[in-house]
């Protein structure tokens, strides 16, 4: 773990941190827009796309490319994009000369699953259509991972096109969160709040049980997913759940999987981008970008 890292693990055990994330899910404010073209270094580079139920916003870099990544972000269904999203579309578009797309999808308590997994489907849909020559590689963290994880399948099993990579950051596999080892850990994380995630939970699974598939992608099936490319922190309430999506992945046929489990980090430390270990993240999307050329 890099000394920044430390720092940032002793700075939140010590701070409000997870008081301040339950207000957040709790309590979500729709008032700024971080994906405002005019919040971009280069809003002429921006192109933004709405949908019925969702929205696309598009980073382009200076010279053209095929390339192409697409971020699902986190905020455990309830949250919009934020300033960190923000900038990770900055880095892959200013310093990777990929486009960068969000695709910002309905959210909870407005939402729930069923609306939120066909809407975000007819979105990458859109997507495709629209850069019909692109190569694309998907990044989630969070609640935005394990949506990735539940459209993967759902493309999969409607035999459409995966996308040639996928980076998730402590994804949120399981809902239902009924690990016992999770109830020990929720007083030792620092960031995230159990019982304000377990009514968000509720929330986004509307009269969907918390096993199904749609919401909890780790009851789903694992095989012929690609290449997926996952990394969370050892410190995380939702360790156990991560070890098991891990497992589930490496025992699938037609997936292959990488796991980086890094020792001491928060849930979902790719928030912090300037941290050397969400670098290594960055770098990783970044070597994938160079295997394949533009």
């Amino acid at each position: 773990m890099s000394v920044r890292g430390d720092w940032l693990l002793f700075k939140t055990k010590r701070s409000r941190l997870k008081q301040q994330v339950a207000t957040g899910f709790l309590h979500p404010s729709r008032r700024t827009d971080h994906l405002d073209p005019d919040n971009f270094k280069h809003p002429d580079q921006v192109k933004v796309v709405p949908l019925e139920k969702a929205r696309l916003i598009t980073l382009t870099p200076g010279a053209a490319t095929h390339q192409h990544v697409v971020i699902f972000h986190g905020g455990a269904y309830t949250v919009p994009a934020t300033d960190s999203h923000r900038q990770w579309m900055e880095e892959i578009a200013g310093h990777m000369g990929a486009k960068a797309t969000m695709l910002d999808f309905p959210l909870a308590p407005e939402n729930t699953a069923k609306v939120t997994v066909p809407a975000s489907l007819e979105a990458y849909a859109e997507l495709r259509a629209e850069y019909p020559d692109d190569q694309f590689y998907w990044l989630g963290d969070s609640s935005g991972a394990g949506l990735a994880l539940v459209l993967l399948q759902q493309l999969r099993a409607k035999q459409r096109p995966i996308p040639f990579a996928t980076l998730l950051v402590s994804p949120w596999s399981d809902l239902a969160m009924r690990d016992p080892e999770i109830e020990k850990r929720r007083q030792a994380d620092p960031e995230l709040p159990l019982q304000a995630m377990r009514q968000v939970a509720a929330n986004y699974a509307g009269n969907l049980v918390l096993d199904d598939p749609l919401v909890s992608p780790l009851n789903g099936d694992m095989n012929h997913l690609g290449h997926i490319s996952l990394w969370y922190g050892a410190t995380e309430l939702l360790l156990p759940d991560h070890r098991k999506l891990a497992d589930k992945l490496e025992q699938a046929d037609g997936t292959q999987v990488d796991v980086h489990e890094m020792n001491n980090m928060l849930h979902d430390f790719l928030m912090w981008p300037d941290l050397p270990e969400s670098k290594q993240v960055f770098n990783t999307i970044k070597k994938w970008l160079n295997q394949n050329g533009q």
